[in-house]
């Protein structure tokens, strides 16, 4: 699992900063292009499954070494990653769900339930850890999905091929479904097949506010397009 931090407190000292080149590395291109090239290049079924158990216990155990030593912390203009050369090969999708801090090992359990039923049900699970971020506390934006309070993220990320973008594809819409039923909010420029019910369940009084206010400044939908013309109030 990778997590992220937005608007969250400041290390108070450096810890293995020289990782940050490692991590841009393994994001920007590691993870995706073996995550798809096992997928595309195993023989069948069995044998993906193996290299997949394999890859994820040795990320598993960087992971524990890494705690054991002190984790790592990085200088901001460190974290972040440029992907606009990213070879085809090496990118990822993901999508984005917010739920209430205090929900966080509640929800992160019932997903890992969730994955693993949608696996024996239908064979397909991602290929990369999943993302999450601990977003704070934000209320300057109507549709900030930490209005209510301090969130984290449940972000299922997959590097698709040609074999698995339907399965991809069915398991988002399988996920926003889940995400919803728990009181997900979703982050609309980054949660595919999100659904009209999903939005006004996760935004409430403030997206009939924003429905209302698109409506008054744009009567005839010279600007809306069809996607959040379906989703608004």
């Amino acid at each position: 699992m990778e997590f992220g931090q937005v608007n969250s407190y400041r290390a108070t000292e450096l810890r293995h900063e020289w990782l940050a080149a490692s991590r841009r590395f393994g994001w920007n291109f590691l993870g995706a292009f073996t995550g798809r090239a096992v997928r595309q290049h195993t023989a069948g079924t069995a044998l993906t499954n193996l290299a997949e158990e394999l890859g994820t216990r040795v990320e598993l155990g960087f992971y524990r070494l890494l705690s054991a030593t002190g984790g790592f912390t990085l200088h901001d203009p460190d974290k972040m990653i440029d992907y606009s050369k990213t070879p085809q090969a090496a990118r990822y999708a993901f999508s984005f769900w917010a739920f209430p801090r205090q929900e966080w090992v509640k929800n992160l359990n019932g997903y890992v339930e969730f994955a693993d039923s949608h696996f024996k049900q239908h064979g397909f699970r991602c290929n990369m850890p999943l993302g999450s971020y601990f977003i704070r506390h934000d209320t300057s934006s109507l549709l900030s999905y930490s209005y209510d309070g301090d969130i984290i993220s449940l972000d299922p990320i997959h590097a698709p091929g040609d074999s698995d973008k339907t399965a991809w594809a069915s398991f988002l819409q399988a996920f926003n479904d889940w995400a919803h039923r728990r009181g997900g909010s979703p982050l609309l420029n980054q949660s595919p097949f999100v659904r009209k019910e999903h939005v006004v369940s996760a935004y409430g009084e403030r997206w009939r506010k924003l429905g209302e206010w698109v409506r008054t400044i744009d009567p005839n939908g010279r600007m809306r397009n069809p996607f959040f013309e379906e989703l608004l109030w």
